[in-house]
């Protein structure tokens, strides 16, 4: 019984790793999407900044999915998390402004 337990424990740390490593990897794609948003809007091109997006937006409900699973044992990634969310509020203004 206590190989069984010692592997179980194992995995739950593998798949906890894995999550971080996904997560992490995930909210630098988010924000690289953000500031491609950004070149796309300053070069006026509204279509694909609206793509970036919506694609960082969709990103950022994967994450809080995940990061939901991993029950508050990853405050860094909970931290770029709000600070992903601020740049995507604040990158939905600029959008806001421009008429579509």
């Amino acid at each position: 019984m206590r190989e069984f337990e010692d592997t179980i424990r194992e995995l739950r740390n593998k798949t906890q790793a894995a999550r971080y490593q996904f997560l992490q990897t995930e909210l630098q794609t988010c924000f690289i999407a953000v500031d491609r948003a950004r070149l796309e809007l300053s070069l006026g091109d509204i279509d694909e900044a609206e793509k970036e997006f919506e694609m960082a937006s969709r990103g950022r409900q994967v994450i809080e999915r995940f990061l939901s699973e991993a029950a508050g044992r990853m405050s860094d990634i909970q931290q770029k998390l709000t600070e992903l969310k601020a740049s995507l509020r604040s990158l939905r203004a600029d959008l806001d402004r421009y008429p579509g």
